[in-house]
């Protein structure tokens, strides 16, 4: 049995379900977010919103897709969850830094243009 493929049938879905189902949460929570920081321009908003899930998914299922390509070889059962959890823990792991760092970049950004008082 080849718990290679076994690992790759089973990582793929998991990963492109986590990365859309966690891009389209930070989608509709992050429009909020957003709004307060452009002061309710709401064009801006979601033009900004939308380019930033697009990047979102495409960095994100990218990466997750070339990770595949640095996986030792799995011989057995236990090895095979163990290089499961590490690669989808690291990816989530990606996940979240990406999106802080976002956060913090929008976030500087905006108290960069307005006035000092």
């Amino acid at each position: 049995m080849n718990f290679n493929i076994i690992s790759y049938i089973l990582y793929i879905p998991i990963i492109f379900f986590i990365t859309i189902k966690v891009g389209w949460i930070l989608y509709k929570s992050g429009e909020v977010f957003l709004c307060s920081i452009f002061q309710n321009d709401i064009e801006m908003t979601q033009n900004l919103n939308k380019l930033l899930l697009i990047g979102y998914y495409l960095i994100n299922l990218g990466a997750a897709t070339i990770t595949i390509t640095f996986w030792d070889t799995v011989e057995n059962l236990p090895e095979m969850i163990n290089t499961l959890s590490k690669i989808l823990g690291s990816t989530i792991v990606l996940l979240a830094l990406l999106h802080y760092n976002n956060i913090f970049w929008i976030t500087f950004l905006n108290r960069k243009k307005q006035p000092i008082n």
